[in-house]
């Protein structure tokens, strides 16, 4: 730990300053820091036991890579005191907005007050970490410790941060860290000798447990089955290692799942649960059956399109269309959008005060390929709720085709009101909106 004000030296960046302490870890000790040009950064500052010349190289290694996503506070230089042994990194500062992801789990935020995070966001959280893994695993890297601890989130919008990349390295069968306990995949925690080392599929596992937590608020193997017993390494390595099993098996009811998973589950589409079941069944024994992460955005786009309010209370609900007869938790109205809006030939998005039109609709490139981002707020009349409208909310016009082949520009900022066979040029994509499904 340095004390504040300590001077540090930081490669190509001259001298900084100690402002703060801000957290602790068995590595080392995180502080904020100045340079002498104004810049404020974070200073990771190794304990003597990890300020090991393999941790230098690898460290020094990821300064000379650089971030495959932005969303990774990736090592920017090796910082050096002056006056001590030792050495770290800066990267940096995560703004104070961002939260541990276990606040999520929790509903409290730092203080203790209830936190509200939204379908929306959560699932804003769940693309963004596939998009950023991804990113990694192409550049040729493995992240080895994905778990709750490494993961910050904005609870307004779902923006996400990874952190602790000091661990990251080329997926090449070696390194140090084996992972965070529940979240190893479960050849790494099955093998007594630790022989089995983390990689891109061991990632995906990890990910995959990420994602499930973040949507269904529980452990996708902990259930009935493991709630008796001591928790010790026998039972980890049991229930997590050798004989998992997932607890919304269909085929298995010896691992039923807590009540707050079994809500959730009832939430989602069929499209999630089918998901889930082989990440979790086949994915569990098969590192190749694992779920990827380009499936996983895909996945998330596909839900976001799906999210309705309900017609009745306004509860946010998922409108699915494989399964008609699905009804709002609180009220029991049938969940059914009043539009659609058909983009391409392929999407669908059903239409409500809850619909987004995004970069994911009408870019060119592959959905995996890119951050998406909210080019249309569906927004209603403030005098006829039964009134809605598309705003532009990008940065490009739009074109507004009605009856009779009347064009009409959508200027930035502007709003086409909604209604069935309207027909919207947006980028290169083609958009029509549709009345409910047939049968309603």
């Amino acid at each position: 730990m340095l004390a504040d004000g300590a001077e540090i030296e930081v490669a190509r960046r001259g001298r900084a300053r100690v402002v703060r302490l801000i957290g602790r870890g068995g590595q080392g000790v995180v502080h904020e820091v100045r340079t002498d040009d104004g810049e404020t950064l974070a200073l990771k500052w190794y304990h003597p036991h990890s300020a090991t010349a393999e941790q230098y190289r690898d460290v020094r290694a990821l300064v000379e890579t650089g971030p495959p996503h932005p969303r990774f506070l990736w090592p920017i230089a090796i910082a050096r005191s002056p006056e001590r042994d030792g050495f770290g990194y800066v990267m940096p500062l995560r703004a104070p907005h961002y939260l541990e992801l276990t606040h999520l789990l929790s509903g409290r935020g730092p203080d203790g007050e209830p936190l509200e995070v939204t379908f929306a966001s959560t699932l804003v959280i769940c693309r963004q970490l596939a998009l950023a893994f991804l990113k990694l695993h192409a550049h040729g890297l493995v992240y080895r410790d994905i778990s709750f601890g490494n993961v910050f989130f904005d609870p307004a919008t779902g923006d996400t941060l990874v952190c602790d990349n000091d661990n990251v390295s080329v997926d090449d069968g070696g390194g140090r860290v084996l992972g965070t306990p529940f979240f190893m995949a479960p050849e790494v925690v099955a093998d007594p000798a630790y022989a089995t080392l983390p990689s891109t599929d061991t990632d995906r596992h990890s990910l995959a447990v990420l994602i499930f937590y973040t949507l269904m608020m529980g452990h996708p193997f902990e259930g009935e089955r493991t709630g008796s017993g001591l928790r010790d390494q026998g039972w980890l390595t049991r229930h997590f290692g050798t004989d998992p099993v997932y607890c919304l098996d269909p085929s298995r009811d010896d691992n039923r799942p807590p009540e707050l998973v079994r809500t959730y589950a009832g939430i989602y589409p069929r499209l999630l649960l089918d998901l889930c079941e082989r990440a979790f069944v086949a994915g569990a024994r098969a590192p190749l059956e694992r779920v990827t992460e380009g499936e996983w955005v895909r996945a998330m786009d596909q839900l976001r399109d799906l999210l309705v309010a309900c017609a009745g209370c306004g509860t946010t609900c998922f409108w699915d269309p494989d399964e008609p007869g699905r009804t709002c938790r609180t009220c029991d109205a049938t969940v059914v959008p009043r539009m659609r809006l058909a983009v391409g030939r392929s999407r669908t998005v059903a239409l409500s005060p809850l619909a987004t039109l995004r970069t994911d609709h009408v870019a060119d490139a592959a959905l995996a390929a890119h951050d998406s981002d909210v080019v249309g707020r569906v927004v209603v009349h403030p005098e006829d709720p039964d009134r809605w409208g598309l705003r532009n909310v990008g940065d490009e016009p739009w074109t507004a085709v009605y009856a009779g082949d009347l064009e009409r520009a959508v200027a930035p900022g502007g709003t086409v009101e909604l209604q069935v066979g309207l027909r919207l040029r947006v980028a290169r994509a083609h958009l029509l909106v549709k009345g409910p499904p047939r049968g309603r």
